[in-house]
């Protein structure tokens, strides 16, 4: 098969669109043909060399697809050639022609979700899902700050928090995007290049502050979301895209009685088991025509170095996907 690869951290063009062994199928493996596979920043701070974890070489890329089962393993019972299914998967490997992935990861498409759409669910909605609900259940009438609303995960975070009863201050860059979020049901935006985003976040709110933000940037958005955290509020981290994560401010925590959790979907005490809870109710809302996935762009998967850059780039309102070699949109 041939897959994304790269045998050095670096640039976008370290990336491969290479021939790779397929993968392996144990017995209790789903085998998937991609038909569409999710890019994501943790993918870009993989191949930078900027991840938490050491990379061996060459390396693969990508943690959720969507496709159809090309075979099972013996013990495999739920799944058959030809269903149409999406996954998660613990181990990168999913921009790829073929991967292989334990049942407990796989899970069947509705039959009116497209492979586009089935690929950018899981990262982006596990992330905003687990974040104002499983670590801390939102309230309805709570505020909630969310910066970078345009990205993927902001754009599910906005859905979500909208649904759910919460009042919307949502930060992006430019008009275009602060359009998007407002569809999406942001209630306020910031444009946090023409204004400070704390003194808009605490003329909103009166003086208070939010009761939750959901922070991705690192560096001074991090370091001033503080200050615009109501007291007894959260503060949910859950990524570092500025490449900079400054130490927090124990003074600031512990005088405003604030709590701040780290999310991060791919590691412990997460469960495939809880994960699929919460996609579960995710399919269901997508049913229910009440959130849905937001698309960028589509690259081919020869195309990786350009996603890579477009991503980097902040050009993103939503999901970035690779598809099959000349299949990604101009």
């Amino acid at each position: 098969m041939k897959a994304v690869r790269y045998h050095e951290t670096g640039e976008a063009d370290v990336l491969r669109w290479e021939d790779a062994p397929d993968p392996a199928v144990g017995p209790g493996d789903v085998l998937i043909k991609v038909e569409a596979a999710g890019v994501n920043y943790a993918d870009v701070m993989r191949r930078s060399g900027r991840y938490h974890f050491k990379t061996d070489f060459p390396a693969l890329l990508g943690t959720e697809a969507a496709g159809t089962v090309v075979r099972t393993g013996s013990d495999v019972k739920e799944f058959r050639e030809g269903d149409r299914v999406f996954c998660r998967t613990t181990a990168a490997g999913c921009q790829a022609e073929l991967v292989a992935a334990p049942v407990a990861e796989v899970l069947r498409m509705p039959p009116s979700v497209s492979f586009v759409d089935a690929a950018s669910i899981p990262v982006i909605f596990l992330t905003a899902y687990h974040m104002l609900k499983t670590l801390a259940p939102l309230h309805s009438g709570e505020t909630v700050l969310i910066h970078a609303a345009a990205s993927g995960v902001g754009t599910a975070a906005v859905q979500l928090a909208k649904v759910w009863g919460a009042r919307v201050i949502a930060t992006a860059s430019t008009d275009e995007k602060l359009d998007l979020v407002r569809r999406l049901g942001a209630h306020h935006t910031i444009d946090y290049t023409k204004h400070d985003f704390v003194a808009e976040a605490l003329r909103l709110t009166e003086g208070v502050g939010a009761e939750r933000v959901l922070e991705c940037v690192g560096g001074d958005v991090l370091l001033k979301s503080f200050t615009a955290i109501a007291p007894g509020g959260r503060l949910m981290i859950y990524g570092r895209a500025s490449g900079n994560l400054p130490p927090l401010p124990p003074e600031q925590i512990f005088a405003k009685n604030l709590q701040v959790y780290g999310l991060n979907i791919g590691g412990k005490p997460w469960t495939q088991t809880m994960h699929r809870a919460a996609l579960d109710e995710i399919l269901q809302l997508m049913a229910e025509a009440k959130v849905k996935p937001v698309i960028s762009r589509t690259f081919g998967m020869d195309e990786v170095a350009e996603a890579h850059n477009y991503l980097s780039n902040r050009q993103t309102m939503g999901k970035v996907i690779l598809l099959p070699p000349g299949k990604g949109s101009r």
